[in-house]
């Protein structure tokens, strides 16, 4: 179901389950009616049937049927009765399954309290033995308790029941229920009272009446609809929300994956705003957080460090003789062998063009001198390019004030100075 569509439905599920309810309670009827006229088909059954000597006839007219009744006492219970044939349409018999009410319009004449038995006859096969189909007659019974004169009595037909001779009668494990699915015969017959009787019960009409869907059956349906779409709202909300979860799911993997490469190009370029691109060490932005650290070490304890800067010896010559890919040769060069030579606690950096830094932090300036030399003497010693012999000049200073522009400021002074002095060389400030 679409969003707007749910919203729909289940208003229309409401209103359509008490339209039901509603109609089954003030509609949905149907009825079977007997009116009685001329052509009224009706027997006079007795106890005769039974050996006995009782009298009843019948008197039909236009408007009702009578059963004049004079009862005699015999070795047999004294009764007489009307046999009604029902017939629903087409068919033989009537199915009163679906039916709820029997309404009955009668006439009683007698100055003796008595019932009015009112039978229900099905007929039926069974199979006790073999394949035989055997066929007999349930009797269903109800008592009418009748009022002197006409009246109408309603009697509800799941109040029928099978009476204990019938059952007596048959033999055992014979289904004892009441059944009402195929109904021959109406049989109304005087009652219980085995006193003498000369009556007449008077029949003007009966009918079956009930609803197309009785009450039970609707709210087991009704009950069933809500439940099927509950499950089905409930499986398509599921699929919903697993198609929103494989969506999230989907878009979350790839915001990682796009904030997985934002992250590298965040280290990437963080990385080279620090660093060199051609010779891969630190540049001025890189160097600043140790230098910041070894000011705020030298404030608190006056701690030592020692600065080298050096540059290489006529290196523009290099580039103008030889071309700018030997220049970036000799850089990258002197860039390797100085990392492989310097401590680990010292800082190695790009300081721009063709001069560099080492920050030596603990370091003494006799310390940092002799490390300058070491350095020196490799440069001078290593072939770094064919074309020529490349040198560098170097000037050292100690840390001695909380100046970052003092402190290479003097180390700078002492880099001209070896310049000054021939190159090739190292002074201190």
């Amino acid at each position: 179901m679409k969003y707007c569509r749910q919203e729909i439905y289940y208003p229309l599920l409401v209103v359509f389950t008490i339209s039901l309810m509603l109609w089954q309670q003030f509609g949905m009827n149907m009825s079977l009616n007997y009116p009685v006229d001329q052509h009224f088909n009706a027997t006079a059954l007795n106890d005769d049937i039974n050996g006995g000597a009782s009298v009843g006839t019948l008197k039909v007219n236009d408007a009702n049927v009578t059963l004049h009744c004079k009862t005699v006492n015999s070795h047999t219970f004294p009764f007489c009765s009307m046999l009604i044939p029902l017939k629903a349409k087409l068919k033989q018999y009537a199915d009163l399954s679906k039916f709820d009410t029997l309404t009955i319009d009668l006439t009683t004449v007698d100055l003796r309290r008595d019932t009015v038995l009112i039978y229900l006859l099905n007929n039926e096969q069974d199979l006790p033995n073999g394949n035989d189909r055997i066929s007999h007659t349930r009797a269903n019974i109800q008592a009418i308790n009748p009022t002197i004169g006409r009246a109408q009595y309603q009697l509800a037909l799941n109040q029928f029941y099978v009476p204990s001779w019938w059952v007596f009668a048959k033999p055992y494990g014979i289904d004892t229920g009441a059944r009402l699915d195929n109904v021959e015969y109406l049989q109304i017959a005087t009652g219980d009272n085995r006193s003498l009787k000369d009556l007449e019960i008077t029949l003007h009409a009966f009918s079956f009446s009930g609803k197309w869907i009785n009450a039970r059956d609707l709210y087991f349906l009704l009950l069933s609809l809500w439940i099927a779409s509950i499950v089905v709202h409930a499986i398509f909300l599921a699929g919903k929300m697993r198609n929103k979860y494989i969506i999230s799911k989907n878009k979350t993997e790839e915001l990682n994956k796009i904030n997985s490469f934002l992250s590298i190009e965040r280290d990437k370029y963080k990385t080279m705003a620090k660093h060199d691109p051609l010779t891969k060490l630190l540049n001025r932005a890189g160097l600043s957080s140790t230098l910041s650290t070894l000011m705020s070490e030298f404030s608190h304890s006056s701690k030592a460090a020692s600065l080298i800067m050096f540059d290489i010896d006529h290196f523009k010559q290099i580039n103008d003789q030889h071309g700018h890919d030997v220049g970036d040769q000799v850089l990258v060069s002197i860039s390797q062998q100085v990392a492989e030579v310097i401590r680990g606690q010292d800082v190695f950096a790009r300081w721009g063009g063709e001069e560099f830094v080492i920050v030596c932090p603990n370091t003494q300036l006799k310390g940092a001198c002799v490390l300058a030399e070491n350095i020196r003497s490799l440069i001078a010693n290593s072939p770094l390019i064919e074309q020529q012999q490349v040198t560098s000049s170097f000037g050292v200073a100690q840390l001695n004030s909380a100046n970052i522009d003092t402190w290479f400021k003097r180390a700078d002074e002492a880099l001209y100075k070896a310049k000054m002095n021939g190159r090739n060389k190292i002074e201190f400030s």
